[in-house]
């Protein structure tokens, strides 16, 4: 499939080029694409006893949005809303994405017809899906994230116009944040929880992050469901047990726990691939990212984003 959509004019490498910026840019790309390439298979089965990493079929929309919002960074100086939602619809009217949410889907659908984006899309409560977290990583690598929350939430209200949606994508963003800043492990929740308003996002993060479970007993008591004030605590806290148990095993418990599992496992894997940093995946890793047939254009449009803080 070629998924070349917003770079047409740009003259990219194919090179991996690592510092310290693209390390983890790519860590995150990679580790997303990994979990959402794995996850995408068994998503919605009830029973999962065995995952196979050799379910390899390609990326879907987790993976597809973040590289839309990836194209929208490199093609513009000066990030706005509407740029996102040009490149959100790019790949749509190309036929491409694949598992859209419904929020999701009705935005794009309404983008298509001429929209402005702060029509398109739904709200209430039947926003409140991980639609704009699973697409929202890219953002903590070129901005201020601290003061550009309003941008944020207008990048968010794209498709999604909730609040827990929105508080969601942010409590990635700041992880994704303070990992990048060198925050230690054993204070990170915190220091996140004390960043976002209000939220049953919230309510859930404080939650599990008052004692030490495992990541079977996080799903009983947080849900692996595409509601976003569940999957997002539940991916956060999974990808904190890395250090314990592995990237891989982290992948494999999420998607043993059911639900929404190329989302709860692309989500966790963009933050421990952050926390790791490309250079440092494990080879099994690295051997599963090529078997995506889009793992090429990942390490391109990587190589094109700068910092811009």
């Amino acid at each position: 499939m070629n998924c070349q959509i917003g770079l047409e004019n740009i003259k990219y490498s194919s090179i991996i080029m690592i510092n310290n910026f693209k390390d983890k840019l790519l860590g995150c790309l990679v580790g997303g694409a990994v979990g959402d390439a794995v996850g995408s298979y068994y998503e919605s089965q009830s029973t999962i006893k065995e995952v196979s990493y050799e379910h390899i079929y390609g990326i879907t929309d987790d993976t597809q949005l973040t590289l839309a919002t990836c194209e929208a960074i490199i093609s513009n100086k000066y990030l706005t809303p509407d740029k996102v939602a040009q490149h959100l619809l790019q790949w749509y009217n190309k036929g491409l994405l694949r598992g859209l949410g419904a929020s999701t889907l009705k935005a794009l659908r309404d983008l298509q017809m001429g929209a402005h984006w702060g029509l398109s899309g739904r709200g209430g409560e039947y926003a409140a899906g991980n639609g704009a977290a699973m697409r929202i990583a890219p953002l903590a690598f070129v901005l201020n994230v601290p003061e550009q929350r309003q941008l944020i939430r207008d990048i968010c209200y794209i498709t999604h116009k909730n609040e827990e949606a929105y508080v969601g994508a942010l409590s990635i963003l700041y992880v994704l944040h303070y990992t990048l800043n060198d925050v230690e492990q054993d204070k990170l929740m915190n220091k996140v929880i004390s960043e976002i308003p209000d939220t049953q996002v919230r309510d859930n993060l404080i939650s599990i992050a008052k004692e030490e479970y495992s990541i079977q007993e996080a799903a009983k008591l947080l849900g692996t469901s595409g509601f976003v004030a569940a999957s997002v605590p539940f991916s956060i806290y999974a990808s904190q047990q890395v250090s314990k148990i592995g990237f891989q095993n982290v992948i494999t418990q999420i998607i043993k726990c059911g639900g929404d599992t190329d989302t709860n496992a692309s989500l966790a894997g963009q933050i421990m691939g952050t926390t790791i940093g490309y250079n440092a995946l494990p080879t099994e890793i690295i051997s599963i990212f090529n078997k995506i047939p889009e793992s090429s254009y990942i390490i391109k449009v990587a190589n094109n984003i700068e910092p811009k803080i």
